[in-house]
């Protein structure tokens, strides 16, 4: 296998890896090209693991990308959601370029997942992603992070310890519930049936808008069911007649892509409480952030 065929064959591992650490796809991109340019540069002959070398090198540049990121981040307007991944149609696998098709590495696709991890030092969101996430061993994750095994695994287990703190509970609905949901919703917000819109939605039901500095959104989350049906409902009577609504698959979950003269302009998605309700909605409007899109 050549130099290239190896780097190619690591790329969708790496783009997964990068774009949990950074929660962009356009930093993923980034790092990933970055590691391409460090791959071409060094003696291929004496690197017995190239995926090995090629996921330490990406970690390391998504760790130092995610610090130079939180400085950033600490003036940010209202709330910070990653740069959404459009997978497909709704009624499609949702499946993506990543290393293995099974619920793990798809729930840590999920907005939830990734707004939690933002929340940790990126030398713990790698050591999480890299063992819980993509399998390594704490030997192989003490190398990509330059730490002992010892340290990796109690860093692990503390971090846990913290996201099981902070995480709501969330559960992954049949593909039929989902369809039959967000069609149910389209229908209800065309119709102004705030109503229609409040019997799909969890009693703690939380919504989240992005609209960065320069577009009007909500700056706090937005709690209740009522609040939540009130503003979808106002925000659909508002949709000029130029902007298209397409359901999709956003990352991983039931969500859509609002689309204004043909520039993605909203994406949204959603997740469901045990009682199959929507509990957590996720906007994003900073167009900054769906320039990829």
């Amino acid at each position: 296998m050549t130099a290239v065929d190896e780097f190619e064959t690591a790329r969708p591992k790496l783009f997964a890896i990068a774009y949990r650490m950074t929660g962009s796809v356009s930093d993923a991109e980034d790092l990933c090209q970055e590691a391409w340019l460090r791959w071409q540069a060094v003696a291929h002959d004496g690197i017995a693991a190239p995926e090995g070398w090629l996921v330490r090198t990406v970690t390391n540049l998504a760790i130092d990308r995610s610090r130079s990121a939180r400085v950033r981040r600490e003036h940010y307007v209202g709330p910070y959601l990653p740069e959404p991944i459009v997978n497909g149609p709704l009624s499609g696998s949702g499946a993506i370029d990543d290393p293995a098709a099974h619920l793990e590495l798809a729930d840590s696709l999920t907005f939830a997942f990734l707004v939690l991890l933002d929340e940790l030092d990126p030398a713990e969101r790698a050591v999480l992603l890299l063992h819980d996430v993509f399998g390594y061993g704490f030997d192989e994750v003490g190398r990509a992070v330059q730490r002992t095994p010892a340290a990796c695994r109690q860093i692990a287990s503390r971090t846990r310890r913290r996201l099981d703190e902070r995480r709501v509970e969330l559960r992954r609905a049949s593909s039929a519930h989902e369809q039959q949901v967000l069609g149910a919703l389209t229908n209800a917000l065309f119709a102004g049936d705030i109503g229609g819109v409040m019997a799909l939605l969890a009693p703690d039901v939380v919504q989240y808008d992005d609209g960065g500095p320069n577009r009007r959104a909500a700056r706090h989350p937005i709690v209740g069911p009522h609040r939540c049906a009130r503003l979808m409902v106002n925000l659909a009577k508002r949709m000029p007649p130029t902007m298209s609504f397409e359901v999709m698959r956003v990352n991983g979950n039931p969500g859509a892509v609002l689309r204004l003269d043909g520039h993605t302009d909203i994406v949204f998605t959603m997740e469901f409480g045990p009682d199959g309700l929507i509990r957590r909605i996720w906007s994003q409007l900073n167009p900054d952030k769906l320039k990829h899109l």
